[in-house]
């Protein structure tokens, strides 16, 4: 894939769930377009990896450990964005979970609330705390 620096040259995206996946490979495209690129996950090694990739993209990027079902994990995240980048431009709230494949009626209420956490209550946490950014 081409590089395309330009479109997205000092805007700075936060990228939850940017450790893999769809978040990963939404990383790197802002990388592309030569914006700086925060990516937020739990996974350390899967941060350390995407933002491997994206340094050899030539973009600036941090990686934070954030778990977004905490909001202070969410306020620490999006501190230290501000600290490294001083702005927020772009936000794609991505972390998610999906539940194993079983039957509703099967499935434990503690793992539900745990889906629930992730999916709704940490986009919920991370636009009350980009919105005012």
């Amino acid at each position: 894939m081409t590089t395309n620096h330009g479109n997205y040259m000092g805007k700075v995206a936060f990228i939850t769930g940017g450790g893999s996946g769809i978040g990963r490979a939404t990383a790197l495209a802002f990388a592309r377009q030569g914006a700086n690129v925060v990516v937020a996950d739990v996974s350390e090694e899967n941060i350390q990896e995407t933002t491997r990739l994206i340094e050899e993209l030539s973009a600036r990027t941090l990686g934070v450990r954030c778990d977004v079902t905490h909001a202070e994990d969410v306020k620490s995240a999006l501190d230290r964005t501000i600290e490294t980048f001083g702005r927020l431009n772009f936000a794609f709230n991505n972390a998610g979970s999906e539940q194993a494949m079983t039957a509703t009626a099967d499935l434990a209420e503690k793992e539900w609330d745990r889906i629930v956490a992730i999916n709704l209550r940490g986009v919920f946490l991370c636009m009350k705390y980009e919105i005012p950014l």
